[in-house]
């Protein structure tokens, strides 16, 4: 039995095209070109392959047969990993951008941030930094409508369809409250509080009526659409919450707030990915700067407890989009 030979990514691309069109006239205008040439192309391509791809003779319009729509199914995985291909050689031609637009998620530790931007600086001087801050969902919009090429934020929030991702490290989540707070001065000897009795602070984002809620525990829930409003809050006393360790540390440090030790909310670990476009692969200061990322780590702060959960999700469903969380 003979091999089949490899067809050209233009056969494949007209394959695609007429299963996609459904007819070879419709394929043709699409293309370009004449209804022939596009006949022609296929029936080499089933010559070269040895089986026939369409059943043209119980239908008006060709119709893929079974093994049509497996090697349609195939030459869909090539067409991708080729495209993928041209993207990221584009990117590698190109020359160093005018200006890298980064959007990041407000639960990425502003020390992080600062020292990957102030190194960015003295890698690549003439190269200015478009910064936005989002909450959670966010992160993606603004990547997928074209505010910022390069996106930092957590899968918990994004629909990574469409995206190159690079995983960088986690953000650690403590329970935290005011020394005021009940739930701060509940005795260990005691029976402890349940943080489920008092306000829990959300992280969250408009629409709400459309948010996941993730690490939620309290049947009262105060949904803050921005981190430094609940820290300041936090430090008030009006209610605890669960926090980046980095961002509070200097504040359990100096005593404003206190980590708690919560049997019914322990915290976890808020994963975190650097993410791009397939099809827009960033320039070499973006790669550079994605590539830091993954060297990035806020330290580690002598706490009360590990943590060693990831945070979930409170409702497990998913929804066709991603939809935002706290």
């Amino acid at each position: 039995m003979r091999s089949p030979a490899i067809p050209s990514i233009d056969q494949l691309l007209v394959l695609l095209t007429v299963a996609e069109a459904g007819s070879f006239s419709a394929a043709a205008k699409r293309l370009g070109r004449a209804t022939s040439a596009i006949s022609y192309a296929i029936d080499t391509l089933e010559e070269q392959l040895g089986i026939s791809l369409f059943d043209r003779g119980t239908t008006r319009k060709p119709k893929l047969t079974q093994q049509g729509e497996a090697v349609v199914s195939e030459a869909r995985a090539v067409a991708h990993s080729v495209e993928t291909l041209r993207a990221r050689v584009r990117g590698f031609l190109d020359e160093l951008e005018p200006e890298v637009s980064l959007v990041v998620d407000s639960m990425l530790p502003g020390d992080r941030l600062t020292t990957l931007l102030r190194e960015f600086h003295a890698e690549f001087p003439t190269v200015p930094i478009r910064l936005l801050v989002q909450t959670l969902g966010g992160v993606e919009r603004a990547v997928r409508n074209g505010h910022a090429r390069i996106g930092v934020g957590s899968e918990l929030h994004m629909d990574m369809t469409g995206f190159r991702r690079t995983d960088i490290d986690s953000v650690r989540i403590i329970p935290v409250a005011a020394p005021s707070h009940p739930l701060a001065r509940a005795s260990e000897a005691a029976a402890p509080s349940q943080a489920s009795d008092f306000v829990q602070l959300i992280l969250s984002e408009e629409p709400a009526a459309e948010s996941r809620d993730f690490g939620v525990v309290s049947l009262n829930t105060w949904r803050i659409g921005d981190q430094a409003a609940r820290r300041k809050l936090l430090i008030a006393g009006l209610g605890w919450s669960g926090m980046p360790e980095p961002i509070v540390r200097s504040d359990i440090e100096s005593g404003r707030l206190v980590q708690l030790n919560l049997p019914d909310w322990r915290g976890g670990e808020y994963t975190m990915q650097a993410i791009h476009k397939t099809d827009t692969p960033p320039g070499p200061a973006g790669r550079w700067l994605i590539e830091k990322l993954v060297t990035l780590s806020d330290g580690v702060a002598p706490l009360s407890q590990e943590i060693t959960k990831p945070i979930k999700a409170k409702r497990a469903t998913r929804t066709a989009a991603p939809k935002p969380g706290s």
